[in-house]
Order: C-alpha cells, then sequence, then structure tokens
C-alpha cells in the first residue's frame, strides 16, 4: 500500500471491524457460539476513536521554523508509539480471533454466513494493519519543510531592511522617550526584528533566548503602559534591545 496521511488512515477504518457490523452479519448460528471475536473488536474501536490524526501530521501543526517543527516530529513518532503502535498489536489478534472462529462457525449447521463475517473480520484486520505501516509521516515533515523555507526566505530578506529601520526608529525615541513616540518608532521596527531572529534557525539559537525577553515590544506585556518612570525604564530597554541588535547586525551564519 502507498504512503496514506494520518487523516486517510483514520477514514479507512474498515466497518468490519466493528462490533455492530459483527453482530449484524454473524447470524443466528453465529450468536450461540462465544468466539471472543466481539470483544477484540470493541478493543479496536477504542482504540480507534482515541486516534488523533492531527497529532501525526507535524506540517498541520504550521511549525514556524526548524526546532519547532523538530518538536512536532518527536511528539508524532511518540504518539504513534503510543497509539498506532498498540492498534497494530489489536489488529494482530483480531485476525487469529477471526480466523479461528471462521473455522469454528464454518463446522456449523446453517454457520456459513456467520464464517463468512468473521473471514471478512480477519482479512479487514489484515488490510488495516498495514494502513498502520503505510502512515505517510515523512510527506508531512517534507511539506513543513518547504513552508518553513520559504518563510525563512522572506525573514532573510528582511531582516537588514528591519534592523536598519529599528536603529533609525531608537534614535528617535531616545531624542523623545515617550508612549507615542515608542508605539510609531520601537514597536514596529522591533516586532520586525524579532520575528526575523525568531524565524531564522541560526539566529533562534544564537540570539532568541534574550531577544524573546523585549516581547515583541508590547508596552503592555513589557508592563510599561501608564509608568511614572516610563521614560527612564523604557531608555534602559531600547539601549539593551539595541546592543543586541547590533550584535545580531554584525552575525554571518556559516
Amino acid at each position: 500500500m502507498a504512503g496514506i496521511t494520518a487523516f486517510k488512515f483514520y477514514q479507512l477504518f474498515p466497518k468490519e471491524l466493528t462490533d455492530k457490523h459483527w453482530q449484524k452479519k454473524k447470524g443466528l448460528v453465529g450468536k450461540t457460539v462465544k468466539t471472543g471475536l466481539g470483544a477484540e473488536l470493541k478493543k479496536i474501536e477504542a482504540m480507534h476513536s482515541k486516534f488523533d490524526s492531527a497529532k501525526l501530521d507535524p506540517a498541520g501543526q504550521s511549525p514556524s521554523n526548524m526546532a519547532a517543527l523538530e518538536k512536532e516530529v518527536a511528539a508524532a513518532i511518540a504518539e504513534y508509539k503510543r497509539v498506532v503502535v498498540p492498534m497494530q498489536k489489536q489488529l494482530k489478534v483480531i485476525k487469529a480471533t477471526a480466523e479461528s472462529a471462521a473455522k469454528t462457525l464454518g463446522k456449523k449447521t446453517l454457520g456459513k454466513d456467520a464464517a463468512k463475517a468473521a473471514t471478512a473480520a480477519a482479512k479487514a484486520a489484515d488490510f488495516y494493519g498495514v494502513s498502520c505501516k503505510s502512515i505517510d509521516l515523512q510527506s508531512s515533515i517534507t511539506e513543513a519543510k518547504e513552508k518553513i523555507a520559504k518563510k525563512n526566505a522572506l525573514a532573510k530578506q528582511f531582516l537588514d531592511g528591519s534592523i536598519k529601520k529599528f536603529a533609525i526608529g531608537v534614535k528617535k525615541f531616545l531624542a523623545d522617550p515617550t508612549e507615542k513616540s515608542w508605539a510609531d518608532n520601537i514597536k514596529q521596527n522591533g516586532r520586525s526584528v524579532s520575528n526575523s531572529v525568531k524565524q531564522l534557525d541560526a539566529y533562534n539559537k544564537k540570539f532568541w533566548r534574550e531577544f524573546q525577553k523585549f516581547q515583541g515590544f508590547d508596552v503592555g506585556t513589557l508592563k510599561l503602559a501608564g509608568r511614572d518612570d516610563f521614560a527612564e525604564v523604557s531608555v534602559e530597554i531600547v539601549k539593551k534591545a539595541m546592543k543586541q541588535v547590533k550584535e545580531i547586525a554584525a552575525f554571518k551564519p556559516s
């Protein structure tokens, strides 16, 4: 079977693996013979109901950079082991139970229909077991990487310009350290630099841990709004930010 998305895997769940279908198809003879198949089918149904395709789709989580993607991939692998691997084991149990039931029921008078239904459940279990192995995580990873590459290209394109605009804004702000001046000269220019630093992996690893402390240059988040000492505190913050921005401007990723 070719690779399938996690969502497609969820949709492919065969009706033959539901207890409701088994109870309907096994007929009167099947109801008189205890095979244990119904109980095993209920188990796989319960597992399937807990399957969350979104957790096996890194691209669907829209990671903004490679660091975020690595976390999503690790989470997807962990989810596969937590949910899909146990499903594979249960499907093997169902296949064996269904095949045994088919043999037993096939020997009963008028047990042909029940045996046929059990055989169908065995085939469905085999099919869905193969589907477990066919979930294509790599395609989702590739898609996410392509999206990140486009974001990286834009971030790289605008970084130098953002740094220059921030430097100009800092000069204007230091000459007039008011909340209005912050809004006009610091907020958006600082945020633009932040976006590029966060996006680009090399810059992210080297600078983001410290630069994110400027909280996107939002006066509310920085708890600067309305402060009597706004000028004094904000000037100190801007000078610290400008020092880091100079380091960012001088940085040459290998």
